[in-house]
């Protein structure tokens, strides 16, 4: 009996702290609050650093103008979204469905000529070696769903016997 109680209290405690909003995040902790701006300064400068074995002077140099970078990108990728999503409500049919393709393509342009405008600049601030890794500082690193690396999705429905 005694084992029982001290397991649930056990799984009671430990459900108790796993609740608990991380430390440092804006309940409190280091940050105590902070949210966006510096913090995420800081960290774009570290990861910069890190990535790119930049020093501390050159990472606060480009940062800004990698951050520019990024905002168009992510501009882009936005406007397209939202217009291949203006289709949603619509029967697909082939028409739909090129149009959506089109608009895709189109972004994916978008994004080549943002990355060829941003090289210009970027060869300012980077060495050759930095600049060869820059469009992939944030495309590592990600596996596929549903299983280990290389496995790819994991098959729907049943599953035949061996």
């Amino acid at each position: 009996m005694k084992k029982i109680i001290l397991m649930i209290v056990a799984v009671l405690a430990f459900v108790t702290l796993s609740a608990q909003p991380p430390q440092g995040g804006p309940q409190g902790g280091p940050q105590g609050g902070q949210r966006g701006g510096a913090n995420r300064q800081a960290r774009m400068i570290e990861m910069l650093q890190t990535r790119l074995n930049m020093s501390p002077e050159q990472a606060k140099k480009f940062a800004p103008v990698y951050q520019a970078y990024q905002r168009e990108i992510r501009n882009v990728r936005k406007d397209t979204k939202t217009y291949v999503d203006s289709f949603k409500g619509e029967e697909m049919t082939i028409k739909v469905a090129k149009k959506i393709m089109m608009a895709q393509l189109n972004g994916d342009k978008q994004i080549i000529q943002v990355k060829k405008e941003y090289i210009k600049v970027f060869v300012n601030y980077l060495t050759p070696e930095q600049l060869s890794k820059i469009f992939t500082l944030n495309q590592g690193g990600r596996r596929p769903r549903g299983g280990q690396p290389g496995q790819g999705p994991r098959p729907q429905g049943p599953q035949p016997r061996p």
